[in-house]
């Protein structure tokens, strides 16, 4: 079983490294792994998830909404943790609890579990409603937690107001998770159509969501490589990961299997993702408010390098119950 799930997850992780390595050769132009990140987050994924949406079938039979309650129930308590630590105990600004809400208290989805899912489960089609609530909760939560100290100013509840909404709305996962869903519930009979040229020409991009998101992971890890002069930041880094890969998947599974009666594939799924690494766009946050950008890539990067070893770890423990070949 083991050496079956290492097979499976070391081909994930060694199109990263493969990105890290073109990069640290040189092979990939300085800002190639924006140019891939580009293209990974604004055609390649939007169109995969796009067709996820449009031909899944996996609500019939599967308790989705309580799959995205306990997630969500999970990062309450997850962010609770995050306050009382970073808040009370490190008694950092408001800014950076809100940045380590997103950074330990979110997953990447984008560039990790979406590739994970497509080669465990065979499609992303669980990893689709995290997104949207990631998007669309979490990542507001975040911002206003960021911004409260703003808030007092005349208009700025509006400004506030304004950017949640543009953060969520220019998003393309989620506008073309939202239209994938539409049009299945209309059933236009040429769109499902597997046959139709639209959505083959649609397959061909779909598939290259995956490798080239791995690979542009990988090469930013490079290119935002942390100064020795980060000694100082290594036990905070080391309590992100601690939280992030450790506690995470504990609580969600708590909260799943305990709470929500969870079982099989969706208590599977919920652990997998809650084990996923801290999400590739923390650094935007962290240059948007002024905060250390190199701390929060070494973040990111070390989430990333243990998750290896904790997502193994659930597909030994855990994938045997849903019946998957691990």
């Amino acid at each position: 079983m083991l050496m079956l799930s290492l097979n499976s997850t070391l081909s994930i992780f060694g199109l990263i490294f493969l990105g890290f390595l073109l990069s640290l050769a040189g092979l990939m132009r300085r800002g190639a792994d924006e140019v891939l990140s580009d293209y990974v987050f604004y055609l390649a994924l939007p169109v995969e998830i796009f067709l996820t949406t449009l031909k899944s079938n996996y609500t019939s039979g599967v308790n989705v909404s309580a799959y995205v309650q306990a997630y969500g129930v999970g990062v309450s308590i997850l962010w609770v943790v995050i306050f009382f630590v970073y808040r009370i105990f490190l008694r950092k600004s408001l800014v950076e609890v809100g940045l380590n809400f997103i950074a330990i208290g979110q997953t990447n989805t984008a560039f990790l579990a979406v590739p994970i899912f497509i080669l465990l489960l065979g499609d992303s089609a669980l990893v689709v409603p995290i997104i949207v609530f990631q998007s669309v909760v979490l990542t507001a939560v975040a911002i206003l937690v960021m911004e409260v100290s703003s808030i007092s100013k005349a208009g700025s509840l509006g400004v506030f107001l304004k950017k949640t909404l543009w953060v969520v709305f220019k998003n393309p996962l989620i506008t073309s998770a939202l239209t994938g869903s539409l049009i299945s519930q209309i059933k236009l009979p040429h769109m499902i159509d597997t046959d139709f040229f639209i959505i083959e020409s649609m397959e061909v991009i779909a598939r290259t969501a995956a490798p080239i998101a791995l690979i542009a992971l990988g090469a930013s890890f490079y290119a935002g490589r942390v100064a020795s002069t980060l000694k100082n930041n290594c036990n905070e880094v080391a309590m992100g990961v601690l939280i992030k890969n450790f506690l995470h998947p504990a609580i969600s599974f708590g909260v799943g299997h305990y709470f929500f009666g969870l079982s099989g594939l969706l208590l599977f799924a919920l652990i997998l993702i809650s084990a996923m690494p801290s999400p590739k766009n923390t650094f935007i946050f962290a240059q948007v408010y002024g905060v250390s950008v190199q701390k929060f890539n070494l973040i990111v990067l070390a989430t990333t390098g243990v998750s290896f070893f904790v997502v193994n770890a659930a597909c030994y423990f855990f994938s045997s119950s849903c019946g998957m070949r691990f």
